[in-house]
Formats: C-alpha cells, sequence, structure tokens
C-alpha cells in the first residue's frame, strides 16, 4: 500500500517516523522539523490513518506497507523510529528484515499487547452520532465526560474531517481499528532478534510501564538502551520534547 508521506530535511542520515493508533504524519510535523536540520525525515501516515488509503489492519500489514516506503523514498537503510502502534510495527521490520535499517528507536512500547484504555476510547469514538454533530467544539463537549484529558481530546478529534457537504467524518478507518484493537494481538517469536542498536524511551507516567519489561525487550534487543523520561506520559514526544529530542539525536548521530 502506497502511503501518504510528509518530508523534511534535504541531508543527513535518514530517519523514518512512525506514528501511533489514532494518530498521523500531522502529530509528528514539529519532531519533523526539529530533525530536519540534521536529518532528512520521512514520516507517513500508517494505512488506516490521516490520508493514506484504507485496508485490513494488523503489524504484518504494517510492516509490508514500511518496506515499501523504505524501498522506494530511502537512499540507504534508514534509522526507523516508532510510537506505540507504529513501535511494534518498526519492531516487526527490525527483527524480520535487519539490514533494511540502520538503528531502531522504540517510543512507549514493548513487544507484546498493551492496550491501555484503547478499548474504551474507541467505543466512545465510535458511538458519537456525527450526523447530529456540526463541529469539533460539540464533539469534544460530548466526549468530556468520559475523556477528561483536554490534550487526548484534541488528540483524538484530529480525526475528525468534513465533507464538501459539511457533514462530519472520521478520516481514520474507526472500524477496522476497532476491530485490530479488539481481536489482533502483536508478539514476537522467540527467535525474532534485531541486534542491531536499539533505544528504547519510556514515558515515567505512562500507563503501560515499559520499563517493566526490560527483561522481554533485551530477548529481543539485545544491544537495547533504556531511557526513561519520568515527567512524561504516553506521548512522550509531546509531553517531553527537548528531553526526547536530545536523546533521539544523540542516538542517531551515534549511530549514522
Amino acid at each position: 500500500m502506497k502511503l501518504n508521506l510528509r518530508n523534511a530535511g534535504t541531508s543527513g542520515p535518514e530517519v523514518v517516523i512512525l506514528h501511533g493508533l489514532l494518530g498521523s504524519s500531522r502529530n509528528w510535523q514539529r519532531v519533523m522539523r526539529r530533525l530536519s536540520s540534521n536529518f532528512r525525515v520521512l514520516v507517513p501516515d500508517l494505512r488506516n490513518h490521516g490520508d493514506s488509503p484504507h485496508g485490513p489492519h494488523s503489524i504484518a500489514s504494517m510492516r509490508g506497507d514500511i518496506l515499501e516506503l523504505i524501498e522506494e523514498n530511502c537512499d540507504e537503510p534508514p534509522h526507523l523510529l516508532g510510537h506505540s502502534m507504529g513501535a511494534q510495527a518498526a519492531m516487526a521490520v527490525a527483527t524480520s528484515d535487519e539490514t533494511e535499517i540502520a538503528s531502531l528507536t522504540v517510543v512507549d512500547a514493548a513487544p507484546e499487547r498493551l492496550i491501555g484504555n484503547l478499548h474504551n476510547v474507541l467505543n466512545i469514538l465510535s458511538r458519537l452520532e456525527l450526523k447530529s454533530i456540526s463541529s469539533r467544539a460539540q464533539a469534544n463537549k460530548a466526549i468530556s465526560s468520559n475523556i477528561p484529558d483536554p490534550g487526548v481530546r484534541l488528540f483524538l478529534l484530529q480525526n475528525l474531517k468534513r465533507k464538501d457537504t459539511g457533514e462530519l467524518y472520521w478520516r481514520c478507518n474507526l472500524p477496522e481499528l476497532r476491530r485490530y484493537v479488539e481481536e489482533e494481538s502483536f508478539s514476537l517469536p522467540e527467535e525474532a532478534v534485531y541486534e542491531g542498536p536499539t533505544l528504547v524511551i519510556a514515558g515515567g507516567r505512562s500507563e503501560y510501564r515499559v520499563w517493566e519489561r526490560e527483561a522481554l525487550l533485551k530477548a529481543h534487543f539485545p544491544a537495547m538502551t533504556l531511557e526513561i523520561i519520568e515527567e512524561a506520559g504516553h506521548w512522550v514526544h509531546a509531553d517531553a520534547p527537548e528531553r526526547f529530542l536530545q536523546l533521539v539525536r544523540e542516538f542517531i548521530s551515534r549511530h549514522a
């Protein structure tokens, strides 16, 4: 599947960034701009997200899309960075196609099913009667009692778009993503190992508590370094951008 792609920077090592569930390349524009002074940065909308096509959703399908993107857009093996669902897709690429990437950065994820509150969030969004809602402000108010964090609501409602007729619609493939969360699971086979340089960045306030999976991560990524940003939640790059960018720049520059 050919993915919609944003890019920035004209020189330096190539970096591919993969967003998380219900996100898009738009959520990474600030990081992309900041990194573009040192690197050539590519940020796709993963399938069923943003302006990319819709289709069956799985880690395996995303892996195929990413390998196609790398082949068509990268001059050399890129440094692959993924957040949450995007990090799991990046792990699948790294452990199955090691020579296709230069390094791996995993942001607040582990090689196992991490659902957290996603099932509840997808149910809340699916229940919204968009035909009776005329603005994002109305949608924001409608979900505020169930999703109290205004930052999370802003992030989720970026998926609302308006048709030429004025009617709101979800640009993400909400039914398929809901099925994915309910039915799909992710794990790596015991023999799946990426021996290349790996950085794992965890949010100290994240509900996923990635540091508790350090042994599991080490089993698949033996060269791994774990960094915990204590003040950050799951959206590490938004909660602690300066520390996040520092870690990413230093890691990629060290292995370029």
